[in-house]
């Protein structure tokens, strides 16, 4: 109950407001529930003993009140009364599940909004530790589970007051039957809430985990695809989704059979003591007359508290199971004060290379595996810089550390005379444009693929068909019958690893940043088209600054010098020329 709460915390005032007025309804209802029972009894009593009306205080006081001298006049008016309780209090039920089903959209969107924005805006650390199936398990099942918990516990007040409202209107009626089976009712689901509770947890927890394990799977087998086709490893993938898809499904039966037990056991208790009790009243020729408003009431009182007991003991068996879901949204809700300092608002001034960037005694260590020690290093604005260095030796490190993806172990940077923070990061961030290696296509078209998040009103096609002819992406749209309109399927599987790559490089280009980033950017390239590539993005853009890893030798051919990172060190080489010859040396 207590991780509810902490969840409702995390709603803005506004909706606060809503839970308090759904609340108040659920109140009303409840009253409305105590004054159907109440209006029944002289209801019945009219009908089965009409003689007897006068000795009935609370008739006397309303005939007297509405001054109503004819028998039959206040027959009508119990009659209208008892319906008019009757439509009302369904009215208020059928009101209090829709506001109660409309709170429920209202925090799906609330809270699934902020829990994206809470994920997405966490720091590229924390990405790069957290599995993305466990995120997407989140933000689509867990959420969705946690709020149906916090339905079942708005349901669950509308039960308990409701079955406080009908017993206090029985028990004025006769205090000693109803205060027996009121607390045989509660003995009853109080022992089978303490009996399921381990099942509800059990249960709980393999639906839990086996939710996040079937997203994984699927997505890994999604991301593979091509392999698995290789490969004809269809059935491994199979298996496994099969084997929690089961343990899912059985669990979920299991615990949606437990939770209906104790409503039939119940229903079988409550209709044999009534039973045994009418034939106790025959054989001690008691006169059922005497009792039938009694019997009435109790008939209709039982009708409405068995569903809402057992209501009751769903509810509290969904929200025990559901408690992990909720304890894991929680979390992630929680985290979020760590990364307070990840600014959420619309940046306006994009900080940009007008000077140089200093590293000055950068080191950074993995898990207490030292990756760079001691760089100091300067970056003047529109130089072109080759970075070399074997796989695992720090080059990717090194650009997360410029662009403050990762922090130093220690250190600091310095750009444009100004020592970097996190605010600082995020505004040079829009100055730079990327092509990592592991580089994202929408399955979108493309001409949406390079504009990159710009509606059609705001593309400046001048630019996307300048960053086409630089690309060398002309004779590949040209040769397509919808040309810029053409999708390229989901990540670019329509193309060919080249053609990927050269419409990542025009993304970049697009954005007309002042620096520009290329890992690894034209390795599925020919030697010819990646020459023309690189003479064309330095030509066309006399300013911009140009950082460049790659692994051949002659893709650095126009760069201004080399970085070489080795043994945790920066090493620079004037030229290609110098090296090469160093890099010959070395293979010798």
């Amino acid at each position: 109950m207590i991780k509810i709460f902490e969840l409702i915390s995390y709603l803005n005032k506004n909706t606060k407001r809503k839970l308090i007025f759904i609340f108040l309804v659920i109140f009303i209802n409840s009253l409305l529930e105590f004054m159907t029972i109440g209006a029944m009894v002289p209801f019945i009593s009219f009908v089965s003993n009409p003689e007897k009306i006068s000795e009935i205080e609370l008739l006397k006081r309303t005939s007297d009140f509405f001054n109503i001298q004819q028998t039959n006049e206040l027959f009508l008016f119990i009659s209208f009364a008892f319906l008019i309780t009757i439509f009302l209090s369904g009215f208020i039920k059928i009101f209090s599940l829709k506001i109660i089903n409309d709170f429920s959209a209202t925090l799906k969107i609330e809270l699934g909004k902020k829990l994206y924005k809470e994920i997405l805006y966490r720091d590229y650390e924390y990405h790069l530790n957290t599995n993305s199936s466990q995120l997407i398990s989140t933000q689509i099942q867990q959420l969705d589970s946690s709020l149906s918990v916090i339905s079942e516990f708005m349901l669950l007040s509308l039960s308990i007051l409701s079955i406080l409202g009908i017993t206090i209107s029985l028990l004025i009626i006769d205090f000693r039957i109803v205060f027996f089976i009121i607390t045989l009712s509660s003995l009853f689901y109080l022992i089978a809430s303490i009996s399921t509770k381990k099942y509800s947890v059990i249960y709980g927890k393999i639906i839990f985990e086996t939710r996040k394990t079937i997203i994984r799977i699927v997505q890994e087998s999604l991301g593979f695809i091509r392999q698995i086709i290789l490969d004809d490893s269809h059935d491994f993938f199979i298996k496994e989704y099969d084997k929690n898809n089961i343990q899912n499904s059985l669990a979920g039966t299991k615990s949606a059979t437990i939770a209906q037990i104790p409503r039939y056991l119940m229903e079988s208790l409550i209709l044999s003591v009534l039973v045994m009790s009418i034939m106790f009243m025959y054989f001690s020729g008691i006169d059922f007359n005497n009792y039938l408003t009694k019997i009435g009431a109790f008939i209709l009182g039982l009708q409405k508290l068995l569903p809402l007991f057992q209501k009751t003991f769903t509810n509290v068996y969904s929200i025990r199971q559901e408690k992990l879901s909720i304890s894991s949204v929680v979390q992630l809700l929680k985290e979020a004060k760590k990364y307070k300092n990840n600014s959420r608002d619309k940046l306006v001034n994009i900080f940009k290379l007008k000077t140089n960037i200093i590293f000055e005694n950068i080191s950074f260590s993995y898990k207490e595996n030292k990756v760079l020690e001691n760089i100091n290093f300067c970056i003047k604005r529109g130089e072109v810089i080759g970075i070399v260095g074997k796989t695992g030796s720090g080059k990717s490190t090194f650009i997360d550390i410029l662009l403050g993806l990762i922090k130093p172990s220690s250190g600091n940077i310095y750009i444009n005379g100004k020592r970097m923070d996190a605010n600082l990061f995020r505004r040079f961030r829009l100055s730079v444009s990327s092509v990592p290696q592991d580089y994202f296509l929408l399955d979108r078209t493309i001409e949406e693929n390079i504009v990159f998040g710009k509606t059609k009103s705001k593309i400046d096609y001048s630019l996307l068909n300048k960053v086409v002819n630089i690309s060398m992406l002309r004779d590949l749209i040209n040769s397509l019958r919808d040309g810029l309109k053409t999708f390229v399927g989901e990540n670019g599987v329509k193309l060919s690893g080249g053609q990927k790559q050269r419409l990542a490089i025009a993304r970049a280009l697009y954005k007309e940043h002042s620096l520009l980033i290329l890992d690894e950017a034209t390795s599925s390239v020919d030697s010819e088209t990646e020459k023309n590539i690189l003479e064309n993005i330095i030509n066309n853009n006399p300013k911009i600054t140009v950082l460049m890893i790659a692994h051949r030798l002659q893709t650095l051919q126009n760069c201004d010098y080399i970085l070489e990172i080795k043994n945790k060190k920066l090493i620079k080489y004037q030229n290609i020329s110098e090296y090469k010859s160093k890099y010959e040396t070395n293979k010798k």
